[in-house]
């Protein structure tokens, strides 16, 4: 049977391969290169119609994702004798927390001023101005969401190297 500290490095190594590998494949190959400039010729109104949709999907598991990975991190790391191991887990712990207090910090402003505009453009549609707007903003929240993922990232790796460093099997056949 598996222990409590190994049930909880498995949630974080489930919750944080969600996260990173499923942002991973949005932003690379699922609707987000349809958005950037150069890679489409859809208007400007239906590329942020897109990045609204992988938002408002992503917006609810994403962050959960994060933080439980986060979470079981931090109990692998209090739960592990001190040395590297315990250092590994706490910086994969901290990293997933990090990960919605960026958001909150860094990209939420944003998007929620892109959100505004896209709910005034179903009324009257968007001027020049607006439109440069949403293609620099859609730019920007690109750039912040890639340092967002490598964020995630390292919370997914620490519990990479925690599986693989643990000198117990965590399911025994």
């Amino acid at each position: 049977m598996p222990s409590p500290g190994h049930i909880a490095l498995v949630t974080g190594l489930i919750s944080s391969s969600y996260f990173t590998l499923g942002n991973l494949g949005a932003a690379y190959f699922g609707v987000m290169p349809a958005t950037e400039r150069g890679n489409t010729n859809l208007p400007v109104a239906d590329r942020l119609a897109l990045w609204n949709h992988f938002y408002g999907i992503a917006a609810l598991h994403m962050p959960t994702s994060s933080v439980l990975a986060g979470l079981s991190l931090a109990v692998c790391s209090y739960n592990a004798p001190a040395g590297p191991l315990r250092n590994i887990l706490a910086v994969g712990a901290v990293s997933g927390i990090t990960v919605l207090v960026y958001t909150v910090m860094f990209m939420l402003a944003l998007n929620n001023r892109l959100m505004g505009i896209l709910r005034a453009h179903s009324v009257k549609p968007m001027d020049m101005k607006e439109q440069e707007f949403v293609l620099d903003g859609l730019d920007k929240w690109r750039s912040l969401h890639r340092t967002r993922m490598w964020i995630g990232a390292v919370t997914w790796v620490s519990a990479i190297v925690a599986v693989l460093a643990n000198d117990q099997p965590i399911i025994r056949f």
